[in-house]
């Protein structure tokens, strides 16, 4: 049977997984309508970083922006304008009127309002769920989400593929489902304290920025998961960007079969999520968990370097995503609980900003690292990597002590869902 957490959480939780089905399947079906629009490959890799560019350009700005707003309203008008361009696609599709351009000029807008939304998302859920339910919830969500993302990409592709319209007529649905899951949300929902709610915007958005930033300085736990993420994601990044020629070209991998690597990844993935949510039930240390999480990438990223066949790259990248799955969980939650309710949403749109940066970064690493040393160097570069976090990590955690997990009444802004 399904926990579940009260109306408000179970409201944003219907309202996230909408917007990541609709955000999963666009990108899968924007890489088919841009290849059946143009066979230029600097074209086509323009269309897909519209997918991480926005959030290096605007994520932290958006999350200064999500500190002063009312997140609900941000997140309803958010979704609400994704709707409309996606309708406005819709209709340019039906009429014939699609171009390269009009894929990239709607990739990076939808990507932008993005920021936006995600980063309301995250910094709503704490005020949605009891603190000693936020690990359990956390899993849920990320189980749930995983989920849809595999869903969502074979769905994607497949519509694109049938009309070019049906892929937008899908975001069109999903926002507006969002969109509609979020008002229904209680106007509180954005639980601020009366001094927050009635703080002068005087200051302007780059002072804003700084005092988000001066507050991470100032909490050592929240500086070493944004260095942790950063990393373990350059390190994806170094490992995934070159395995296609390591399965294929090197092991004899069958193109065709190379797809049970990303799914091995993504079932995994969701595997860990659901064993997070359990250890979380158990109330075993978030701290704890993340660090498994770290010290799995390592055997995870030696199986790739060193695999003999393709056996032996399927368990890798299935200890990669059972990796994934296991830090998402805890890490997302120790976020939730340690930074202040004032710059919340700068911190998880820091955490978000840094996620994505590391693994374009780790992908130019690899190629380069791959061309003067040979393909498995990315993979062994990115296993040294994971073992000096993984080192670095212990050792901050011990030195951290209890701040590595707050106390009970640490985030007194936190409070139970309504029921």
């Amino acid at each position: 049977m399904i926990r579940t957490y009260g109306p408000s959480f179970e409201k944003l939780y219907a309202a996230a997984i909408g917007t990541r089905l609709g955000d999963a399947a666009r990108t899968s079906a924007l890489a088919v309508l841009a290849a059946e629009l143009t066979g230029s490959p600097a074209v086509l890799s323009l269309v897909s970083a519209m997918s991480f560019a926005p959030w290096l350009l605007f994520g932290i700005p958006a999350g200064a922006l999500i500190d002063r707003w009312d997140k609900r309203r941000a997140f309803l008008t958010a979704d609400s304008i994704r709707c409309a361009l996606a309708a406005l696609m819709t209709g340019l599709a039906l009429a014939g009127w699609l171009s390269v351009g009009t894929l990239i000029v709607f990739a990076f807008l939808l990507t932008s309002l993005q920021t936006v939304s995600d980063g309301c998302f995250n910094s709503l859920l704490p005020s949605t769920v009891a603190k000693e339910d936020l690990g359990q919830a956390n899993a849920r969500l990320s189980a749930s989400q995983s989920t849809a993302g595999i869903a969502a990409a074979p769905l994607g592709s497949w519509l694109a593929s049938l009309s070019s319209a049906l892929p937008f007529l899908l975001n069109v649905v999903t926002f507006g489902a969002a969109a509609s899951w979020v008002r229904a949300l209680p106007a509180d929902a954005d639980r601020r304290s009366a001094g927050q709610q009635a703080r002068k915007k005087s200051r302007s958005l780059v002072g804003d920025i700084r005092e988000g930033l001066a507050s991470v300085r100032k909490q050592g736990l929240l500086q070493l998961l944004l260095v942790c993420v950063s990393v373990n994601n350059f390190c994806n990044g170094l490992s995934s960007a070159v395995l296609p020629i390591l399965a294929i070209r090197e092991l004899g991998m069958r193109p065709a079969a190379f797809g049970i690597l990303t799914g091995a990844t993504a079932a995994c993935m969701v595997i860990g999520n659901l064993v997070a949510g359990r250890l979380a039930a158990r109330k075993v240390p978030h701290a704890r968990v993340s660090g498994v999480a770290i010290g799995l990438k390592l055997p995870g990223f030696l199986l790739i370097c060193t695999a003999q066949s393709p056996a032996f790259l399927v368990a890798g990248a299935a200890l990669l995503g059972l990796a994934a799955g296991l830090w998402n969980v805890p890490s997302s939650t120790l976020l939730m609980t340690s930074a202040p309710q004032e710059v919340i949403g700068r911190t998880m749109a820091l955490f978000r900003t840094l996620s994505v940066a590391g693994m374009p970064l780790g992908a130019v690493a690899s190629g380069l690292l791959a061309t003067a040393a040979g393909v498995r160097s990315s993979s062994l570069a990115a296993a040294a990597l994971s073992g000096a976090v993984l080192a670095g990590f212990l050792w901050q955690v011990r030195k951290l002590g209890k701040a590595a997990e707050p106390a009970d009444d640490s985030t007194p802004d936190t409070v139970p869902a309504r029921t």
